[in-house]
């Protein structure tokens, strides 16, 4: 079931932006707010600008955004992304991570995928950073550099079912390299994680928003353009299968959209990485000798660009998911049928993610949300009501029972 929407909290955006280190002094409150503002756009212009700026064949960018999401005591941690500069047609804007943290008066920022990230993690207090992101950050790290072409990562949509190729391996804006973007469409335009990790959200206009899964094999995926995002809140577990959105033309960012489509793009940390030779969802990508262009192989079977590709998975569970949250309790019962009036047969705890075989009307009950009939069967056997499972959705994310 579906949490409903919140406000999500932004602090100020500034118009300073400093060009030099990327630590600046923080003399008072309300300065030293600016000043991190400050020094993570400038953390991220120093990081990415330069290849940007080729890659979007631009001398001027638009300023980073700075979107804080959680603080505690001197740390803040929250993403920043570089929009699409005006009039590029292709691509997607650039994402990252950032982690903060106020040493005497000044403030230390890094960004996901390098040594300092990591480093702050593994130091960052529990009202910054779960123990769950912690294991997921470091696991990134440590694997980043044994990360191979298979990359048991499956294609953003379900298991069996095949979707359009509509735009073959391309640049994050384009022509660009490398070419880690391929667009996809089809099916019932549910937009699923490619593996297990941790869900993120960055660039929140209206519907949308840029979502990026943190993965623990050293990988990271980016999905753009889709609309009716999942509800689950920044640094949630999601497992292969889990709802991220629908396809769309949306364009929180920037950039242009013909067809609804996801845009799907693989990183190491917050790099984009080339997609050719890489194997994803059992097939393995090839560029061609323009962007769009190329084709996706599995065995003696080659598909090209405007061809339908079968999602076979990459490892771990390609059943939906869903996020136990038991509200003031400690765990849900887990029933033998679509009812509480079904025997108990064991507990989940809050706060589990949880793989969805099908799904059922059964007896009304007063969850979390409000008031749902909807039953999800788990891949054990036992039932739980929706009312107890934020899916991202209202409606069933699996098939009937």
């Amino acid at each position: 079931m579906s949490r409903p929407l919140s406000a999500r909290r932004f602090a100020a955006l500034f118009s300073a932006l400093a060009t030099g280190a990327a630590v600046l002094a923080a003399p008072s409150a309300t300065a030293a707010e600016t000043d991190l503002a400050t020094t993570v756009r400038a953390t991220m212009l120093q990081q990415h600008g330069d290849a940007l700026k080729r890659q979007w064949d631009t001398q001027t960018l638009r300023e980073p955004l700075f979107e804080p999401t959680r603080t505690s005591g001197a740390w803040v941690f929250g993403s920043t992304t570089i929009p699409m500069a005006h009039g590029q047609e292709h691509g997607a804007p650039h994402m990252a991570l950032f982690l903060a943290r106020k040493e005497r008066s000044a403030w230390r920022v890094e960004l996901d995928g390098t040594t300092g990230f990591a480093t702050l993690a593994a130091q960052a207090p529990s009202g910054v950073l779960s123990d769950g992101e912690k294991r997921t950050f470091a696991a990134n790290q440590n694997n980043r550099a044994q990360a191979l072409a298979p990359t048991g990562l499956g294609l953003p949509w379900p298991v069996n079912v095949a979707w359009w190729m509509g735009g073959g391996p391309h640049g994050n804006s384009g022509n660009s390299r490398p070419f880690s973007s391929i667009d996809f469409n089809g099916g019932d335009g549910r937009v699923l994680s490619a593996g297990s990790g941790r869900v993120y959200k960055s660039c929140v206009v209206g519907r949308s928003a840029l979502v990026k899964v943190v993965h623990d094999n050293g990988y990271s995926t980016t999905y753009y353009h889709m609309y009716n995002l999942t509800t689950l809140a920044d640094g949630s577990a999601v497992r292969t299968g889990t709802y991220l959105g629908n396809i769309g033309n949306e364009l929180p960012c920037g950039g242009s959209s013909t067809g609804a489509h996801v845009h799907f793009s693989l990183l190491r940390g917050n790099t984009h990485v080339s997609v050719n030779g890489m194997t994803i969802g059992g097939w393995t990508f090839y560029e061609g000798s323009q962007a769009y262009g190329g084709y996706a192989q599995r065995g003696s079977t080659r598909v090209s660009v405007g061809g339908r590709i079968t999602n076979y998975g990459g490892g771990g569970t390609t059943l939906p998911t869903g996020t136990v949250d038991a509200g003031p309790n400690s765990t849900v019962n887990l029933r033998s049928g679509p009812g509480l009036t079904y025997p108990v047969e064991g507990t989940v705890a809050d706060g589990a993610v949880v793989s969805i075989a099908c799904t059922s009307r059964g007896e009304a009950v007063e969850g979390v949300w409000g008031s749902t009939d909807l039953w999800n069967r788990l891949e054990d056997g036992k039932w739980i009501s929706d009312g107890f499972v934020d899916t991202g959705s209202n409606e069933p994310v699996a098939a009937a029972c």
